[in-house]
């Protein structure tokens, strides 16, 4: 069977790079005066759908390519960046430091780790790892559901996941000491916030 052709503005993506948050792509339509597209694409959104951007077209082979490869270029430099910025070493989580998750466990505010697998291997550490379970079905044991929606630990961020993506509960003497710290910070704050009462009906 013929694998349907990936289009973006009519263009047909003939290479695609996925690096850091972003998917670099260079495109052809070979009837247009400008052939070639180079864009960005990101899934950063609640329902994970494709969105382009930075769309820049032009009729020189080379130029594109270069921009192609720049920006590609680009986002390996940020990443890197960001590495240099971390405050100490965060080494990825296995399956040593954590204990199995099982369709019997309920896993609502509990410290989990997702599978290195399960991420980008520019992302495989364990502070994009680490994250608490806040809502979705698929917390609860024997759930048709499987959507988990948790708060990284390291950014604050929240994220979707499904269930079968987390590696397991971490076990507390395998707890990072930032982690541990951070952890206490956002329940503390937690705990600050005011009651909001809902009107009697």
């Amino acid at each position: 069977m013929e694998q349907e052709k990936r289009l973006v503005k009519g263009y047909e993506v003939v290479q695609a790079i996925e690096i850091g948050k972003v998917e670099v792509i260079l495109a052809v339509a070979e009837q247009q005066d400008k052939p070639y597209l180079v864009c960005y694409c990101t899934r950063q959104n609640p329902l994970s759908m494709e969105q382009y951007y930075g769309a820049e077209s032009g009729s020189d082979y080379l130029k594109a390519m270069q921009d192609f490869t720049g920006r590609i270029q680009d986002e390996i430099a940020s990443l890197q960046q960001e590495r240099a910025e971390l405050p100490l070493d965060m080494p990825v989580l296995t399956e040593n430091e954590c204990h199995a998750l099982t369709s019997e466990v309920n896993i609502e505010n509990e410290l989990l780790a997702i599978r290195p697998e399960r991420l980008r291997p520019e992302y495989r550490a364990a502070h994009y790892q680490l994250v608490v379970a806040i809502d979705g079905f698929g917390m609860s044991p024997h759930s048709r559901g499987r959507a988990v929606y948790v708060r990284n630990v390291y950014s604050g961020k929240e994220q979707r996941w499904n269930r079968e993506d987390m590696l397991g509960s971490v076990k507390p003497e395998h707890i990072p000491p930032w982690a541990q710290q951070r952890l206490e910070q956002q329940q503390a704050s937690e705990k600050k916030r005011p009651i909001q009462h809902k009107d009697a009906r």
